[in-house]
C-alpha cells in the first residue's frame, strides 16, 4: 500500500511537472496506434497479438512527452540533444499461460515499473539509457537497458529504425521470471534453477 501511494503520488507529480514546466506551446500533437506481437510471458517460445497505442506531445523547445505501447517517457531538458527525464512501465501478469509447465508455476502479479531514462539525440543518431524498478511486489527488482542506433526519416510520415539494445537485470527480477523454487519444481515437475543476475536479453 506504502509503495503504491508512492507510486500514484509521483505520476500526479510528473503531470504538474509536465504541465507548469514547458516554457513553449506544444508544435505538434499525436495519437495512433498498431499491433504488436509480444511473448505469451517473459522468455516464452508462444507469441500473441497485442494492441500497441501510440502518442506524443512534443514541444518547440526540446522536450516531449511519448506513449508507445505501455511505456510512457518524458523529456524533461529543453534541448534537441541531450534527454533526461522520468518514465513509467507497465509490465503484464504471468497467469493462464499456453505452456502447461509454467502455468503450474506460481503466478507472477503485473508490474508498474518507475524510473529515469536520458542520452543523446543527434542527426538521427542515438544512444539511450534507461532504470526501471518496481514500485511493487511483482519483482520487486530492476532493469537497466542501454540502446543505440538510427533513425532514418524517409518521410514526413515515415521513419526506419535500425539499432540494437542489452537489458541488465538483477536477482530479485531474474528469479521472479527465470527462477524455479522447490514448491514450483513439485507442482511443475520442472527442475529447480536460481537464476542469478545478469544480462537479460540482447535486441
Amino acid at each position: 500500500m506504502k509503495n503504491q501511494k508512492r507510486f500514484t503520488g509521483l505520476l500526479i507529480a510528473l503531470l504538474a511537472i509536465l504541465l507548469v514546466v514547458p516554457v513553449a506551446q506544444a508544435a505538434d500533437y499525436s495519437i495512433g496506434g498498431g499491433v504488436g506481437i509480444t511473448p505469451d510471458y517473459e522468455g516464452s517460445s508462444d507469441y500473441e497479438m497485442v494492441p500497441v497505442p501510440t502518442g506524443a506531445a512534443k514541444f518547440d523547445n526540446g522536450m516531449f512527452v511519448k506513449l508507445f505501447g505501455l511505456n510512457l517517457r518524458a523529456n524533461l531538458i529543453p534541448s534537441n540533444f541531450w534527454r533526461l527525464g522520468p518514465m513509467y512501465n507497465y509490465r503484464a501478469e504471468r497467469d493462464d499461460v499456453d505452456n502447461n509447465k509454467v502455468d503450474d508455476l506460481k503466478d507472477v502479479s503485473d508490474a508498474h515499473e518507475l524510473g529515469i531514462w536520458g542520452g543523446i539525440d543527434w542527426q538521427g543518431w542515438f544512444l539511450l539509457f534507461d532504470f526501471l524498478a518496481d514500485t511493487g511486489n511483482a519483482h520487486e527488482g530492476w532493469t537497466a537497458k542501454l540502446a543505440g542506433g538510427y533513425n532514418w526519416r524517409i518521410s514526413e510520415e515515415f521513419v526506419f529504425t535500425m539499432g540494437a539494445s542489452t537489458t541488465y537485470a538483477d536477482d530479485d527480477y531474474m528469479q521472479t521470471y527465470f527462477g524455479v523454487d522447490a514448491a514450483d519444481s513439485r507442482r511443475s515437475g520442472l527442475d529447480e534453477y536460481d537464476a542469478d543476475e545478469s544480462i537479460k536479453d540482447v535486441a
